[in-house]
């Protein structure tokens, strides 16, 4: 693995912390530096006509709908230090609750104010 492959992962984290590719980093360096082609550069490092923002909160949406915790968490929080504000954050929970259902709004909402109640935000 690159310390580059490993630098430019990191910024891309925005501080959200994702373990698994660090073991991915470990275990198969090769690979991780094609997953770094696909998502840093491709996706989440590259200014495009979204704003990373927004593509977090699209990902915050599609995790929910598929009831996936880690990135729900990931995603929120990266949204968040990007500068949507809870009510955000909570919208695209909202909505992904139409294809996804309500288990994932449940998932979503209680996963934001866990992150925000760690951060001393309230939830409005």
């Amino acid at each position: 693995m690159s310390k580059s492959a490993k630098q430019a992962f990191e910024q891309a984290s925005l501080g959200a912390h994702n373990s698994a590719y660090e073991k991915i980093a470990r275990l198969d360096p090769e690979y991780f530096e094609k997953l770094k082609g696909l998502y840093v550069d491709a996706t989440f490092g590259r200014d495009g006509a979204l704003p990373r923002k927004i593509r977090e909160l699209i990902m915050v949406g599609i995790t929910c709908a598929l009831n996936r915790p880690r990135g729900v968490r990931l995603h929120s929080e990266r949204a968040l230090a990007l500068g949507a504000t809870p009510r955000e954050v909570l919208e695209a929970m909202e909505t992904a609750a139409i294809p996804g259902g309500m288990p994932g709004l449940w998932l979503g909402v209680e996963t934001l104010d866990e992150i925000l109640q760690r951060k001393g935000i309230a939830l409005e």
